[in-house]
C-alpha cells in the first residue's frame, strides 16, 4: 500500500463517514420495494414519476450519499487540512440530506405540494451546509494535486446540479419561472449530476486510490491534468451543442477506460482482488457505452419496431448501464477498500498513546474478508444483468427487485459487520488506555 503524500493528522471521527455509508444501501432497498410496488408500468418511460423517484434513489440516496461520506475522509488525508467542526457539520447535513432525499422520492410518487416544498428546503439545507464546509476547505491553500483539482470541478458540478434541481422543484411547487424548464433543462441537470459530479469525482479519486491500494503506477500526466477539465468543458458545451458535446464526453470516458486497463495491468502486486475486478468491469462498461452510443438509431427500439428485434430505448439503456455497471461498480470497489482501511487506520491512531493496545487490532482482512467481497461482486453482476433484462422485458421486474434486495442487504450486512468489529476493538483499546 502506497501512503506517500498522505496525512492522517486531520481525520474526522470515523462515525461521521460511517453514518453516510450505512444509510446508502437502505435507499436501494427502498428502491427495490418501489420496483415491486410499481410493476411493469415503471419501465415504459424514463419520465414516469416512479422512475424519477427510482433514479433519484440510486443517484442521491446511494451514489451521492457514499461520495459525501468518502470526501469527509479523503480531503483531510489528501489535502492535509481538517474540516471545521466536522461533527456538527456532518451530523446536521446527513440528517437534513437524508430527510430531503426521502421527501423527494415521495414527492415524485404522490405528487403532494407539501412534499415538494419539504424536499426543496431539506435538500437545499443539507447540501448547502455540506458544500459550504467542503468548498471552504478547497479554497484554502491545501494541496494542488490533480485529485484535489478534480474534486473542485466535481463540487462545482454538484453546485450546478443543486441549483438546477432547486429550480425544477420550485417550478413543480407552482412557483412561476421567468424561463421555460423543458426536457433539455432536465437533461442538463441529469448530465451534470452523473458525469460532472459523480463521473469527475470517480476519475479524480482513481488518481489516488489505484496507486494507494493496488500499488499501481500513477495515471499518465496528461490524463491527470487534462481529462477532468476536458469533460467539464464538454459539459458546458453541451448546453449549446448537445449532440456534439455528448459524443466527446463518451469518447473521453473511453480514453479513461483504456488508461484504467493499462494502469491496472501495470500494478506491482498482481494478486486476485475483488476491487480490481470492479474497476475492470467499470472500464469495460465505458468501452461498451462507446459502442452502444455510436450505433445508428435504427438499432434501437421505436414505436413501430416489435419487441426483441431492436435494442431498448437508447437513453434509458445507456443511462442504466452507466449508473449500474460503471458508477455503482466503482463505488462498491472503493467501499471494499475504504471500510477496512478506515477502521484499521482509526484504530491505529487510537493506539498512539499506548502501543501495547496494538495487540487488539485485527488484520485488515478481518474487517471485510475476500470471500464476502467476491460474493458481493457476483451479486452485483447478477443484479446488473437482471436490470438489462427488465429494460428489455418489463414483466421481469420482480426478478430485478429480488436481486437488488439480495445485493444491497448483503452490502448492508458487510458494513454492519465491519463497523461492529471496529467499535468492539475500539472499546478494548479504550479500556486498555484507562488501565
Amino acid at each position: 500500500m502506497n501512503m506517500s503524500g498522505l496525512s492522517f493528522n486531520a481525520l474526522p471521527p470515523i462515525d461521521l463517514p460511517f453514518r453516510f455509508f450505512i444509510s446508502a444501501p437502505l435507499f436501494i432497498i427502498a428502491c427495490a420495494l418501489l420496483i415491486l410496488f410499481s410493476g411493469e408500468a415503471l419501465w415504459l418511460s424514463r419520465w414516469q414519476a416512479n422512475m424519477l423517484a427510482l433514479t433519484h434513489g440510486f443517484t442521491l440516496g446511494f451514489l451521492t450519499m457514499v461520495m459525501m461520506g468518502a470526501l469527509l475522509q479523503l480531503l483531510p488525508v489528501i489535502g492535509g487540512i481538517g474540516l471545521a467542526k466536522p461533527r456538527l457539520m456532518a451530523s446536521t447535513s446527513h440528517i437534513l440530506y437524508s430527510a430531503g432525499v426521502i421527501a423527494l422520492m415521495l414527492n415524485f410518487i404522490f405528487a403532494e405540494n407539501w412534499l415538494t416544498i419539504s424536499a426543496l428546503i431539506l435538500l437545499s439545507l443539507g447540501f448547502g451546509i455540506y458544500l459550504c464546509a467542503i468548498i471552504w476547505l478547497l479554497v484554502k491553500k491545501i494541496s494542488q494535486s490533480d485529485a484535489i483539482n478534480g474534486f473542485r470541478l466535481a463540487l462545482t458540478s454538484l453546485v450546478v446540479v443543486l441549483l438546477l434541481g432547486v429550480l425544477l422543484l420550485a417550478s413543480r411547487a407552482g412557483i412561476t419561472m421567468p424561463f421555460t424548464l423543458d426536457k433539455q433543462f432536465t437533461n442538463i441537470h441529469a448530465l451534470f449530476g452523473l458525469v460532472g459530479w459523480a463521473g469527475i469525482l470517480i476519475i479524480s479519486v482513481s488518481f489516488q486510490v489505484l496507486p494507494m491500494f493496488h500499488v499501481a503506477p500513477n495515471m499518465p500526466k496528461y490524463i491527470r491534468q487534462y481529462l477532468s477539465v476536458s469533460i467539464f468543458i464538454f459539459l458546458l458545451v453541451y448546453m449549446v451543442y448537445a449532440e456534439f458535446a455528448l459524443g466527446l464526453i463518451v469518447i473521453s470516458h473511453g480514453v479513461f477506460a483504456l488508461t484504467l486497463f493499462y494502469v491496472i495491468n501495470q500494478r506491482k502486486r498482481k494478486i486476485d482482488d475483488t476491487s480490481i475486478k470492479y474497476w475492470q468491469l467499470a472500464a469495460a462498461t465505458l468501452l461498451l457505452l462507446n459502442v452502444l452510443y455510436f450505433l445508428p438509431d435504427s438499432f434501437y427500439r421505436s414505436a413501430d419496431t416489435p419487441l426483441f428485434i431492436a435494442l431498448p430505448d437508447k437513453t434509458m439503456l445507456l443511462t442504466a448501464i452507466f449508473i449500474y455497471f460503471y458508477l455503482l461498480s466503482v463505488i462498491q470497489a472503493m467501499l471494499l477498500k475504504i471500510l477496512p482501511f478506515l477502521s484499521y487506520t482509526h484504530l491505529q491512531q487510537r493506539c498512539l498513546i499506548d502501543f501495547s493496545a496494538m495487540q487488539f487490532i485485527p488484520h485488515m482482512h478481518e474487517f471485510l474478508n475476500k470471500k464476502q467481497g467476491l460474493a458481493l461482486y457476483y451479486l452485483h453482476i447478477l443484479s446488473g444483468l437482471s436490470l438489462l433484462a427488465v429494460i428489455c422485458e418489463p414483466s421481469l421486474y420482480v426478478f430485478f427487485a429480488a436481486c437488488l434486495l439480495l445485493e444491497f442487504s448483503w452490502l448492508l450486512l458487510l458494513m454492519i459487520k465491519c463497523m461492529h468489529l471496529y467499535f468492539t476493538v475500539s472499546q478494548k483499546i479504550h479500556l486498555s488506555n484507562k488501565a
